[in-house]
């Protein structure tokens, strides 16, 4: 049997990954105003190092960081992005939020041309122009209750996360040649909770017992779907990876739909369709379902 194309085993783990961030973002949401954004970081980022502290030793591995300034810059690009997030997620609901974050992939696939020489063919390019507008009109659905993007803190901490996640992922990718994934998540941790600690420490809010639920999820939701995003991202281009995670917003809008009760609108169905067949055309598995296979020359 001839090998599985690389593409194919990173772009079915993403859709796995994305699904797990839409938890991740939903969790969040659930402690907005409740407890402050550094402290919500530092959950996600803490829970991450105790999995790490069991991971490291069961496996027999130790972390590897043969580039220690691209491995940090990994972290700090990495934990600021997040920091912004769940900013974004807590000033501005999970649908807006998830909208701006996850203009990502065109910072990422712009800084990947320059950075990695990475080359965006006809259907990358066109599977992440359907992705982003279908993601938008899923978010754009959940808005109409008055509940839109508005210039101010959040939007602005949406959008600069989205820059930053970009910058991370192609800082992540320039990695994956030599380092493993559990060392770039290690890195991502370490500096992302550095970066919370004194956002926590200047906004601690008193904790209760009902919020650990909703913290654990955060926490254990990120280190599954980060895990398997930083594996899978070493199987595709930047651009190709971003395209498969705009599904975060469209499983962001099913959850609030399914959890929350929030009416399933029609627009929100178009752009869900949009999005997946975005998702299939750009990484060439609807072109291979769809046009004729090339023959051989005689």
């Amino acid at each position: 049997m001839p090998p599985i194309p690389e593409r194919f085993r990173g772009s079915p783990l993403l859709v796995v990954s994305s699904l797990l961030f839409a938890f991740m973002a939903f969790f969040a949401r659930s402690v907005a105003g409740r407890l402050s954004v550094g402290q919500v970081v530092c959950a996600r980022f803490a829970i991450g190092l105790v999995f790490l502290a069991l991971y490291f030793p069961l496996t027999g591995q130790r972390p590897r960081m043969g580039r220690p300034g691209l491995w940090a810059l990994r972290g700090l690009f990495g934990g600021g992005s997040v920091y912004f997030y769940f900013m974004a997620i807590d000033r501005i609901a999970v649908g807006p939020a998830s909208l701006l974050n996850s203009c990502w992939p065109l910072c990422a696939a712009i800084l990947g041309i320059f950075i990695l020489g990475e080359r965006v063919n006809g259907y990358l390019a066109t599977g992440l122009v359907a992705t982003t507008v279908g993601a938008g009109l899923v978010i754009w659905s959940t808005v109409q209750d008055g509940v839109g993007l508005t210039l101010g803190t959040g939007a602005l901490a949406g959008a600069l996360s989205a820059v930053l996640s970009g910058a991370a992922v192609i800082a992540l990718r320039a990695l994956r040649g030599d380092t493993d994934a559990a060392s770039i998540f290690l890195s991502f941790c370490f500096f992302g909770l550095l970066f919370g600690l004194p956002f926590a420490l200047q906004d601690w809010r008193p904790l209760s017992w009902d919020m650990l639920g909703p913290l654990l999820g955060v926490g254990l939701s990120s280190v599954a779907a980060q895990m398997i995003f930083t594996y899978a991202m070493g199987y595709v281009t930047a651009a190709g990876g971003g395209i498969t995670t705009q599904l975060t917003p469209a499983f962001s809008w099913l959850l609030g739909a399914l959890l929350l009760g929030e009416p399933l609108q029609p627009l929100a169905m178009v752009g869900a369709l949009v999005c997946m067949s975005g998702v299939l055309w750009g990484t060439g598995l609807a072109p291979r379902l769809l046009l004729p296979a090339s023959r051989p020359s005689p």
